[in-house]
């Protein structure tokens, strides 16, 4: 059974939203000091927006009414999920395919939970562990993955070309990544204003 959702609600998730999607879309460049530039979501997690809206939805967790205002929070849903991976997925790569796939897998273990808490505590797992494998994990194989040249031996390019195989690192300021932690804190507000109180255990509506 669908949840009923206001007008005042589904407007001010829809603000909350928006504002994850801002936040999440801005880059400062690395190196330099230009403008802040907006840079939305790829395809691969618009593709998983979707998954994760259908699952949340599926367990509760989001509601989107049935009003007019469904197709609108349907869309502010997508919209801001897709730019949280967008912040969380690495870099183009064969790592980023992987945990692409494994998002994917995850989101049905997430419909298939028992209840809506334990669908919290598996979208907790897959959000940290994209993080540390993001922000931790390709950082540190970025910095002890290179090799010297040593002499006609081209080893450094050859290292780089590898390494970018796995995952094209670009390094982010602490500005961004503050920016970007802003965006998903949005997001989690967005979800503790959809959380249905009156819910039983197994997430239907009562």
């Amino acid at each position: 059974m669908t949840a009923h959702v206001s007008r005042r609600t589904a407007l001010g998730v829809c603000l909350v939203l928006a504002s994850a999607t801002l936040l999440g879309g801005l880059d400062l460049p690395a190196r330099g000091y230009a403008a802040f530039q907006f840079a939305p979501f790829g395809l691969v997690a618009g593709l998983l927006g979707i998954v994760y809206v259908f699952a949340l939805s599926n367990r509760g967790l989001i509601r989107l009414g049935v009003e007019w205002h469904r197709m609108l929070l349907i869309a502010y849903w997508v919209t801001a999920t897709a730019t949280a991976f967008r912040i969380l997925l690495p870099p183009p790569g064969l790592v980023q395919v992987g945990l692409a796939v494994s998002a994917a897998v995850a989101a049905a273990i997430i419909v298939s939970r028992p209840s809506r808490e334990s669908a919290v505590v598996w979208m907790g797992i897959v959000a940290v562990t994209l993080a540390v494998i993001k922000f931790a994990l390709v950082p540190l194989f970025e910095a002890r993955s290179g090799l010297p040249d040593w002499g006609p031996f081209q080893l450094g390019r050859t290292a780089d070309a590898v390494r970018d195989l796995f995952v094209a690192y670009t390094p982010q300021r602490p500005a961004t990544q503050a920016i970007h932690f802003g965006s998903l804190v949005c997001y989690a507000v967005a979800l503790w204003i959809q959380w249905d109180r009156t819910s039983s255990v197994d997430g239907t509506v009562g």
